[in-house]
């Protein structure tokens, strides 16, 4: 967990219910509190570092190589044949809705999602704030990947089949506004699915306070099937939520679960060297929502 400068902090609101809307305190991480609106029951971050501060976080290299276990996206870059077949199976999932197409991905990161999706066929675009990955993934795919985020990007109106924001609505500080700058790159019947981490998973219910989507300070909305449907009617048709998982290693999922650092010692390195070399698909507590354009 980064340490925060007072400084750095700001209190937030509920976005669906507003400024006005109590909330409670469910787990407090000093500084950082994880609340529920008592309207809506959104679960969010409050106090949560400013949208400046986490964006200079996620521009950092050592946010993709960090050495503390649940924080930034430790083992990401080693691991990412896992992620190809996680986004293929999300695309399968996806593909009664919109099969086909030219489809952008939102914090695509180093570009596996857009691997997978080309493999089906998909015409593919990244997006994503960190200069470090975008550098990274611009080795691969060129002027595919641009630097940025969805609420300032340069695309055409009306342009995509398919946008997909996969373990990145968490990360949003304004979803309003999010959803409603994918609303309008997408062509008419355009598809929108966002994979998050759900508060009322079997998994969170039962991790409580240790549940590993708890990831502080990125992650600052808790999206349930209620309230992710509550924030896109407005502009979507609403198709499917469903539970959402990932395949990973043994040996990821052992750190996660443990938190060990990347060295936690010459034994249990040996452990999670031998556990790497079983791959599992598991149920993260996350859910995917898969919404049209109206």
């Amino acid at each position: 967990m980064t340490n925060a400068s007072p400084l750095d902090l700001e209190t937030a609101a509920c976005p669906i219910c507003g400024p006005s809307a109590s909330a409670s305190v469910r787990y407090d991480f000093d500084p950082y509190k994880v609340v529920a609106c008592s309207s809506c029951g959104l679960n969010y971050l409050s106090p949560r570092l400013t949208e400046s501060a986490i964006l200079k976080l996620y521009k950092d290299e050592a946010y993709y190589n960090s050495n503390i276990s649940g924080q930034g996206y430790d083992e990401y870059l080693d691991i990412g044949h896992n992620w190809e077949k996680t986004f293929t199976r999300r695309l399968k999932q996806i593909a009664p809705y919109k099969s086909s197409g030219r489809a952008l991905d939102i914090g695509c990161g180093p570009g596996y999602f857009l691997t997978a999706a080309q493999k089906l066929g998909y015409d593919v675009y990244g997006l994503d704030p960190s200069d470090y990955i975008v550098s990274q993934a611009g080795k691969t795919w060129g002027d595919r990947i641009q630097l940025g985020t969805i609420e300032t990007a340069d695309y055409e109106p009306e342009s995509f089949d398919l946008v997909v924001a996969f373990d990145t609505f968490e990360h949003i500080y304004d979803p309003k506004l999010f959803v409603k700058s994918i609303h309008r790159l997408l062509k008419p019947g355009g598809v929108l699915a966002i994979t998050t981490p759900d508060p009322t998973s079997t998994l969170s219910k039962i991790s409580g306070k240790n549940w590993v989507s708890f990831k502080l300070p990125e992650h600052v909305f808790y999206w349930s099937p209620a309230t992710i449907r509550r924030v896109l009617e407005e502009e979507y048709d609403v198709l499917e939520v469903r539970s959402a998982g990932q395949y990973a290693t043994l040996g990821f999922l052992f750190r996660r679960l443990f938190r060990l650092s990347n060295n936690p010692g010459k034994f249990l390195n040996a452990v999670i060297d031998f556990l790497n070399r079983f791959s599992i698909y598991s149920d993260n507590g996350s859910l995917t929502a898969t919404a049209r354009k109206k």
